[in-house]
């Protein structure tokens, strides 16, 4: 501050006397052209005004002021280069001088000042509007403390905290954070409340609730005036941001629910009309054989009993697509990984679809050697016997359908291949939407809620695996299942 002030001094000084030789400089030049001495003494007049606009000081506008006035008199009045003067016109003069230097002075100086504290709103105002706009980018409370913070720092040149109430039990670790919170009052620094402290709390609120805590630390002394209009302002948008997060949450709250009655309302429909067919077919064969079971030939009774038991497998394979589906939808599908042998998992699932084959064929190849890959067993073999069932009843008559394995650098590869129609590319994007169904054929074997493969994508990547389809080029489709080795 010292040093400040001296720099601030000899600045003043040297602004000063460059404007006194200059005026002095003129007044000669004049003076020896014959112009009249009031003329001359406008032109300190002047000089006054420029020491006024450069020093921002009225000691100096006095103190120059004094100066040219005693430069005047010295040269330019009789008798010249003496102070005295015989011509009670210069009294006159100067003392009218005197007083219009002072005017011109203090009013220049007032003009100086109301420009700066203009240019300084002015600044102030640009910086709002662009805090304001960078508002409008912020999203989350994590952040939008953080900028808030910032911009509050650059403001008032104050270390400031930000503390928003996140949830309703959480509690600020500063006690008088937590009762300006609780109250809804400013307290600490030069407040009522907490005066002792040396931090200023200011609530952050609107008139209906409290969102959280504004912390400026008051080491330098507390926020003037104009900085408090700035603060509030800050504060004003912040509470804007937060009602716009919420009115977020509450739109994809609703969103959701929305989504899920949606769901729901697919997935009654879908039930309806696909259970339909199985239970009619099981009812009536049922009933069939129970009225006429002494007189039905061996091989009908055979052959209904092998529709209701294909019919049921179906039901017990919807279900379970059904029960999984609401479990990863709830966000409570639980993966119990363990290393299992990739000729286990697929031996298994070949033996769990082999009554629905009917005349289909279905051929495994596995690694040559025993591959380990860290899986839940039953959820995969789920996805195998999904994987195959849409095969089956999606590829044609009497296709050929293929599950092999191939041991890669970084993970195991999973192939479900048939040499059937294939799937059209438009619909190949769709194809692991939930209750989006696809048929190459009609008859009973369109049926389907269109879980499968939905359940299937949903698996694989909760193991942090990938599932892709595509078609053969020598004809057919293709389901491709990449499953890491290692378990991040």
């Amino acid at each position: 501050m010292v040093v400040q002030g001296m720099m601030e001094s000899i600045r003043n000084t040297a602004a000063v006397a460059a404007v006194w030789v200059l005026s002095t400089m003129m007044t000669v030049v004049l003076g020896d052209m014959q112009i009249r001495t009031e003329n001359l003494l406008l032109i300190y007049l002047l000089g006054v005004i420029v020491c006024s606009m450069e020093t921002r000081s009225m000691a100096w506008s006095i103190g120059s002021s004094i100066l040219f006035l005693f430069t005047f008199n010295f040269l330019f009045t009789v008798p010249k280069f003496t102070f005295r003067m015989n011509d009670p016109n210069d009294v006159i003069a100067l003392a009218i001088f005197v007083i219009v230097a002072f005017i011109a002075a203090s009013l220049t100086l007032k003009l100086r000042r109301q420009t700066d504290i203009a240019n300084v709103r002015a600044d102030i105002t640009a910086k709002l509007n662009e805090i304001g706009i960078g508002f409008l980018n912020v999203s989350g409370i994590p952040a939008l403390e953080t900028f808030a913070r910032e911009q509050l720092e650059e403001l008032t040149g104050k270390q400031v905290q930000v503390c928003i109430r996140g949830k309703k039990d959480q509690e600020f670790a500063d006690s008088i954070a937590e009762w300006c919170y609780a109250n809804s009052m400013e307290c600490g620094y030069g407040k009522p409340q907490f005066s002792e402290a040396s931090k200023l709390y200011l609530p952050i609120r609107n008139s209906r609730k409290t969102y959280g805590v504004v912390i400026f630390s008051c080491e330098s002394g507390t926020l003037e005036r104009e900085e408090r209009t700035y603060v509030d302002m800050v504060i004003t948008q912040i509470t804007i941001v937060l009602q716009r997060e919420q009115l977020g949450e509450a739109q994809d709250r609703a969103k959701i629910q929305i989504e899920k009655e949606r769901l729901k309302s697919t997935l009654l429909r879908s039930i309806s009309h696909d259970l339909r067919t199985p239970l009619t077919g099981i009812a009536g064969n049922a009933d069939f054989l129970s009225t006429n079971f002494d007189t039905v030939e061996d091989d009908t009774a055979r052959e209904m009993l092998h529709d209701i038991c294909k019919d049921a497998e179906w039901l017990n394979s919807m279900v379970e697509n059904l029960l999984n589906m609401t479990r990863i939808q709830e966000g409570r599908l639980d993966i119990h990984r363990s290393m299992e042998v990739v000729d286990d998992l697929i031996t298994e699932a070949a033996s769990l679809v082999e009554k629905r084959l009917g005349n289909h064929q279905l051929e495994t190849r596995m690694p040559k050697d025993i591959v380990l890959v860290p899986v839940d067993g039953r959820l995969f073999i789920q996805v195998l016997v999904n994987l195959i069932d849409n095969a089956i009843h999606h590829s044609g008559d009497g296709t050929k359908i293929t599950v092999s394995a191939k041991n890669e650098e970084e993970s195991v590869s999973f192939l479900v291949e048939d040499d059937g129609v294939g799937i059209p590319e438009e619909k190949q994007e769709q194809i692991f939407d939930s209750f989006f169904t696809t048929a190459y054929e009609d008859g009973d074997k369109k049926r389907g809620v269109g879980l499968g493969l939905a359940i299937c994508k949903a698996i694989v990547e909760a193991h942090g695996g990938q599932i892709r389809v595509y078609n053969r080029k020598r004809g057919g489709a293709a389901f491709r299942i990449d499953m890491p080795k290692h378990i991040e």
